[in-house]
């Protein structure tokens, strides 16, 4: 079996290259598979402690030949960090849900390989799962020592916005991402603020305690979003359904006001009485003699016969006054949510919410199942993006 950096490993594609070494896209030339390749001069110091969980892509092998290391990882599918935004911009709610997946990778690494872990855009790999995973871990920096709160910051500003040519205050990353909410940035710059305020004051020995009271508020700041931004929702759909029932309202006052009009405008010949008289005597004729006709066409009366039974045994449903049920469509595909919400007659509309679900998978809805509502009134549904 063949063994060695470019005999069985194979690098194809550079993704980067930097004074730690370089990352490949490569295969295996004698399992036939897709890896990562990472590529580094000797020089570059190890830790004899690697991360060895789900935060950090595992390594399949490592070697040396001639002046080079080389530790080949799995390859899942997916791209650096540092490509994430040319892809899509997140907004401020997805950048915090991204944040909590960096605290988590952070308190693994001081478990396993203490502090000083990179945590960089170009050391950061994203699955199309949208899972975020540690390229090395066997390196670490002591620059990285006490700026773990800031180097966060500046990951969820290069998600939000993309890369800048310069490298931005803290401050004023926290600004501009402050301004990115729609609703009053103050609770936002306020929060983020705290939380970099608490890298500076932590020691050491606190640093356990730091990541796990990051972890909590950076939580409770994007629960925050969520209920503010369903709100936000929930009155616009309020003020577009008032809107809605209002022009149904009017409507028909304005299609009588039309006839009103359109009555007073044309002016028929008034008929004698008479002729009226005459008119409605023909009209009763002509209704008897058709009835007799059909009482004596045999194929007609048949086909009475044959339907009668069935009107019989099926009365008409009586309308339901309190409005019709909702159905329960929590769980299903959109596609399947609106085939059930059509056939018992509601129409919907939905919008879309970052979620680990399938994409296209109704999170909740409004009304809830179960309960009556107008045909006029729309289901509101919440489906994972």
């Amino acid at each position: 079996m063949k063994k060695g950096l470019y005999e069985r490993y194979v690098p194809d594609t550079l993704l980067y290259a930097g004074e730690a070494g370089e990352l490949y896209r490569g295969h295996d030339s004698v399992l036939r598979r897709d890896i990562l390749l990472c590529i580094f001069p000797h020089k570059v110091a190890q830790t004899e402690r690697i991360m060895h969980g789900s935060s950090a892509l595992q390594i399949l092998d490592r070697g040396e030949t001639g002046d080079e290391g080389f530790v080949v990882l799995e390859y899942v599918p997916g791209l650096l960090l540092d490509s994430a935004p040319n892809a899509r911009k997140l907004s401020l709610k997805e950048a915090l849900g991204m944040a909590r997946g960096f605290v988590q990778i952070l308190q693994e690494a001081d478990r396993t390989i203490g502090r000083g872990l990179m945590l960089t855009k170009y050391n950061l790999w994203l699955t199309e799962a949208g899972e975020i995973k540690v390229v090395n871990t066997w390196e670490v920096s002591e620059d990285a020592v006490g700026h773990e709160i800031s180097d966060m910051f500046r990951l969820m500003h290069h998600l939000m916005f993309g890369a800048v040519e310069i490298e931005l205050p803290i401050s004023q990353v926290i600004e501009e991402m402050a301004l990115s909410y729609a609703g009053d940035p103050f609770v936002i710059r306020k929060s983020l603020r705290a939380i970099w305020r608490r890298e500076e004051k932590m020691s050491t020995e606190q640093y356990e305690r730091m990541l796990a009271q990051t972890l909590e508020d950076i939580t409770s700041l994007y629960q925050y979003i969520k209920k503010t931004q369903v709100g936000a929702r929930s009155s616009v759909s309020f003020e577009k359904r008032k809107e809605m029932r209002q022009e149904e309202t009017e409507q028909p006052i304005r299609s009588a006001h039309l006839k009103n009009t359109g009555a007073k405008k044309k002016r028929f010949p008034r008929l004698s009485t008479k002729r009226l008289t005459a008119v409605a005597l023909l009209a009763i004729v002509c209704i008897t003699a058709v009835a007799f006709m059909q009482n004596d066409n045999p194929s007609s009366a048949k086909s009475v016969e044959a339907v009668t039974p069935n009107t019989a045994a099926e009365p008409p449903k009586a309308e339901n006054k309190l409005g019709v049920e909702v159905p329960d469509v929590k769980g299903l595909s959109l596609e399947e949510a609106g085939q059930k919400l059509t056939q018992a007659g509601l129409h919907y509309k939905y919008y879309l919410e970052s979620s680990i679900h399938k994409k296209g998978t109704v999170l909740k809805q409004s009304p809830a199942a179960g309960e009556k509502v107008s045909r006029l009134e729309p289901i509101e549904l919440w489906v994972s993006d």
